[in-house]
């Protein structure tokens, strides 16, 4: 089936760097809660002097999350956001910690982790760094960053931490409009396959063509003034995941997002906050001009077992020990589809995890799709390990199936017209049809409905029979004709000739409207 996943966003991951002999914290009460945004490039560390209580910060914290390792490194871009929101904390800001306001200190601060933890504590003196690290003791972290600012006796201090996924090369935060700019990085051990997406000024998405497996490298365009999101995705073991999230001004842009006014109260009911999840999704769609998404009950439940599992393994992946991939768990539940799209996030609300999500570029892509026509959302509340709400949020998208009622070719036609395009763009010699493959394709399709089951039977061996010297079979259960380009064998240059056989039918495990299609090749 085909399927386009979310990355992964949560709240933790981070920088890293040394940093320079303490000095003593600057205590200017009259300075404004946002710090000026410091020249230069994402990608290199920038020099910081440590103030006695950040550096007894850092040392506590590392020691609590070493593992029987080194522990993480310092980093300074993520001192530098930590002093801003500690700052902002003390003059007074509304909201100190919101994700658009930790967001833009990160921008400022030159850091490009897709989602640090964070927390603060307002403190005596004595004893505020042990009470800051205590909060983040659980977290995994390979870099952190803390930042105090003293008033009237006590210390608002503030620790990010980090997992690291991605390690960049010079990349510039300011831009002038109609400027192109080289992204390219190394990714982290177990990470592969990366994919570069883009948010323009005006809220659309854009993937970037991007060479490389683990070294990766692509050219990005500014085309014009405004605020751009850049992003790196890359596949892991939980499935595709945020490894860098960088703000580019373009023109002097700010690179403080616009948000709502005032933060939303979360409803106290679970399906009411699923409901403004859902309403916040088709009000991102309207403003690009997008149809509103229609709730489906069965995806709400699909995205709520998702969350459940999430929540009980303390982790935001779309694959997870137990819970195969989103095509699996939507065949598992019976629900058909062409195309399916997974957001998963965290956050201490539901709306500010789907806000979370929204962020990311190539989440947002997700609930842009215009093939798109339901939505599923589910949660899961939990309290997190220094006992604050924690919300798990799942958002499945879903096309519905191709039943070729807008192709005036046969099922089967179709399914030779994907093969035959598709080994054109791999550059080998072209299929032939046959009618007796053809005969014996059917016959293999018809049977693995009334079987219901994805066996082809004895269809090789009645291939060979045809007086051929090898033979080949491959077998689908889909929702689109397309989806037989999967086909293992239609890369192999031995075969010359193909038989394709197509039926429509239910499947009481695998969902309504199922495509049975059987595949066999021979020379």
């Amino acid at each position: 089936m085909s399927r386009s996943f979310l990355p992964v966003l949560a709240v933790a991951t981070l920088a890293a760097c040394a940093a320079a002999p303490p000095a003593p914290p600057a205590r200017t009460e009259a300075e404004p809660p946002t710090a000026p945004a410091a020249a230069g490039n994402y990608g290199a560390e920038p020099p910081v002097r440590l103030a006695p209580i950040e550096a007894r910060t850092l040392e506590v914290a590392r020691a609590r999350l070493a593992s029987g390792g080194p522990g993480p490194r310092i980093s300074g871009a993520l001192v530098l956001a930590a002093r801003e929101l500690a700052r902002a904390a003390a003059l007074g800001a509304s909201e100190p910690l919101a994700r658009g306001r930790v967001r833009a200190a990160l921008a400022r601060a030159l850091a490009y982790d897709p989602a640090p933890a964070v927390a603060m504590v307002e403190w005596p003196v004595g004893g505020a760094a042990e009470a800051v690290a205590a909060a983040l003791s659980r977290t995994r972290a390979t870099h952190l960053g803390a930042g105090a600012f003293e008033r009237g006796g006590a210390v608002f201090l503030v620790l990010l931490a980090c997992e690291r996924r991605a390690r960049l090369r010079a990349f510039p935060r300011d831009v002038a409009p109609g400027a192109t700019a080289a992204l390219s990085g190394t990714l982290s051990a177990g990470l592969a396959h990366p994919r570069v997406f883009l948010t323009l000024p005006s809220g659309r998405v854009l993937e970037t063509e991007t060479r490389g497996a683990r070294e990766f490298r692509a050219r990005i365009a500014f085309p014009e003034r405004g605020r751009y999101t850049v992003e790196v995705v890359a596949d892991g073991d939980g499935g595709p995941e945020v490894a860098a999230l960088l703000t580019v001004s373009a023109g002097g842009a700010p690179l403080d997002a616009p948000g709502p006014s005032a933060p939303e109260v979360e409803p106290a009911d679970a399906a009411d906050a699923e409901a403004a999840v859902v309403r916040a999704v088709n009000a991102t769609r309207r403003r690009q001009g997008l149809p509103a998404l229609a709730p489906a009950p069965e995806l709400a439940e699909v995205a709520r077992r998702h969350s459940a599992a999430m929540a009980a393994q303390g982790r935001v992946a779309h694959v997870l020990p137990g819970s195969g991939e989103l095509g699996g768990r939507l065949m598992s539940a019976g629900i058909p589809y062409r195309r399916a799209y997974e957001n998963v996030a965290r956050a201490s609300t539901a709306i500010g995890a789907h806000e979370t999500a929204e962020e990311s570029p190539a989440h947002r892509g997700n609930l842009l799709s215009p093939d798109a026509t339901r939505v599923g959302v589910g949660i899961a509340r939990v309290k997190s390990p220094s006992g604050d709400p924690a919300v798990y949020l799942t958002e499945v998208f879903v096309a519905p199936p191709d039943d070729g009622a807008e192709s005036p070719l046969t099922q089967d036609a179709r399914v030779r017209e994907a093969l035959w395009r598709e080994r054109g763009r791999l550059g080998l010699s072209p299929l032939s049809a046959d009618p007796a493959l053809d005969a014996l394709a059917r016959d293999a399709a018809r049977a693995m409905l009334q079987r219901d089951a994805a066996d082809p039977g004895d269809l090789g061996e009645r291939a060979l029979a045809l007086r051929r010297r090898l033979a080949a079979v491959d077998v689908f259960v889909a929702s689109a004709p397309a989806e037989a380009v999967r086909s293992s064998n239609l890369r192999d240059a031995r075969f010359g000739r193909v038989g394709v056989g197509v039926t429509m039918g239910d499947s009481r495990r695998l969902g309504a409207g199922r495509l049975w299609i059987a595949v066999v090749y021979t020379d």
